[in-house]
């Protein structure tokens, strides 16, 4: 009975380090819907179709890549080609649905000819966007820059297949020990990426806002307003996943050990900041809760509400 009790413990132990961060942003998701969402939401229609498509996708995506983390909780083997390539370039995937779901975000695209209301002055990509939106990526970008840069200087080529991945520390006396770290390998790649997440998502900005309004000009404008805070909080998320993968990488460097025996007993050994490691996974879920938070508020803005208001934009 007691083994009973201890096996279910530890399964929903296991349960809360895979799902936990990804419940706790849904329901900051539906926490936000009930006090401001509401006031936003996108009418039926095609556009709140492609603005639930994206973050659906997403999030089923990211359940599969936990439990792809945790083998153990699915009912069959995961084939050992797709385990290394999941090992290999797991830390792009977060950026790489990140785009696909602002391509979807940008869906449909208003023909710039019709029976649009006419205006003096010219939309750009920033007309129904406020300008402290931009601030939180452009935060993630800086930080995750920063510890690409960090991280990819302390990583050393691995002896066998010659990828920056690892983390060696010498001990002196012919002794060291190792781990792995987010190195080169894994970085450049998911640094081309941001690089198209940018980029797809000036366009995406540029997409919706260059079309003429809509003869409902007030409504036209909530939706424009609302499509293209999504497409800023699809990106954001996007990047807050990528940067929590970072920060679970940097508790595993961390949390290395090593023991050596001496003639005066055993000498443990630690890296210089394995007092990082709670601060990291503390991160590493922060990171994933509120980027996950981010997807599911975007799917939420789809669910029309019968309360209709103005958006104000403007810097």
């Amino acid at each position: 009975m007691i083994q009973d009790k201890e096996g279910l413990w530890r399964m929903m132990e296991l349960y809360f380090w895979v799902f936990g961060s990804l419940v706790a942003g849904i329901v900051l998701a539906l926490v936000w819907r009930l006090v401001w969402g509401r006031k936003s939401a996108l009418p039926v229609g095609s556009v709140s179709g492609f603005t639930l498509a994206a973050p659906l996708l997403a999030v089923l995506s990211e359940i599969a890549i936990r439990l792809m983390d945790v083998s153990l909780l699915l009912p069959f083997d995961v084939p050992r080609y797709l385990s290394e390539r999941y090992r290999d370039y797991g830390y792009t995937i977060p950026l790489l649905l990140g785009i696909l779901g602002l391509v979807l975000l940008a869906f449909p695209v208003r023909a710039r000819g019709g029976r649009g209301a006419a205006e003096l002055t010219r939309r750009s990509l920033v007309s129904f966007v406020r300008g402290r939106w931009f601030a939180p990526p452009s935060v993630l970008l800086a930080l995750i820059l920063f510890i690409t840069i960090t991280a990819g200087a302390a990583s050393q080529p691995d002896h066998e297949t010659g990828r920056y991945t690892m983390y060696f520390v010498d001990l002196g006396g012919e002794r060291g020990m190792g781990t792995g770290i987010y190195g080169w390998f894994y970085s450049v790649p998911a640094m081309i990426l941001m690089g198209i997440l940018i980029v797809v998502t000036i366009v995406g900005l540029f997409l919706v806002a260059r079309p003429p309004l809509a003869e409902d000009r007030e409504q036209d404008i909530c939706v424009r307003t609302t499509r293209c805070r999504n497409i800023i909080a699809a990106g954001t998320g996007a990047l807050l996943l990528h940067l929590g993968l970072i920060f679970s990488s940097l508790a595993g460097t961390a949390s290395v050990r090593s023991v050596f025996t001496t003639s005066e007993g055993p000498v443990k050994f630690w890296t210089t900041f394995s007092a990082l490691e709670p601060t990291f996974i503390v991160a590493s879920m922060l990171c994933a809760a509120l980027g996950a938070a981010l997807w599911v508020s975007v799917g939420l803005s789809a669910i029309p509400s019968r309360r209709r208001a103005s958006i104000a934009v403007g810097p």
